[in-house]
């Protein structure tokens, strides 16, 4: 009894609150808004990726949403995500890179939309974005990717 007791206080459904940096069409610029997903108390001490991802997922959920299909680019998959040193690795499926509309700052709204998500949680420092399990240079010619992308607020409004 105790012990499923014990299951069921790690894997009860919890909210918990983030936050996201969706498009915001009237401004052309990206904008904090807070959100809630469904964790457990296990994901939030033990299983921290998860948490990550749903966050990701939220993102692509929210850009699904929008006429804009904007700033993740329809039929983007996330294939996976892992945190080391403080380094976030979001692996995105081809999708990300061919449906993006392009452009200087379509680019740069969609990589800052992740980047600005993740780094939200303290122990995310920066973000290392991959296609297809591969560094790229750039998304869609503008913004360098070789390297991980600190937090960059400047297109938020």
């Amino acid at each position: 009894m105790l012990i499923f007791i014990i299951f069921l206080f790690f894997f009860l459904p919890l909210k918990t609150k983030v936050v996201l940096y969706t498009y915001n069409p009237d401004t052309q610029n990206l904008k904090k808004s807070d959100s809630e997903i469904e964790t457990t108390l296990a994901e939030r001490l033990i299983f921290r990726d998860s948490i990550y991802k749903k966050v990701i997922l939220n993102l692509i959920d929210e850009s699904n949403k929008n006429q804009y299909h904007f700033p993740i680019p329809r039929g983007t998959k996330l294939l996976s995500l892992s945190v080391k040193d403080g380094i976030a690795y979001v692996n995105f499926s081809e999708e990300f890179r061919k449906n993006h509309p392009g452009g200087s700052l379509g680019e740069i709204l969609t990589v800052y939309s992740v980047v600005n998500s993740l780094t939200e949680f303290p122990e995310i420092k920066k973000v290392q974005i991959l296609i297809g399990g591969a560094f790229v240079e750039t998304l869609a010619g503008h913004v360098d990717l070789t390297s991980p992308l600190e937090k960059d607020l400047s297109m938020v409004r």
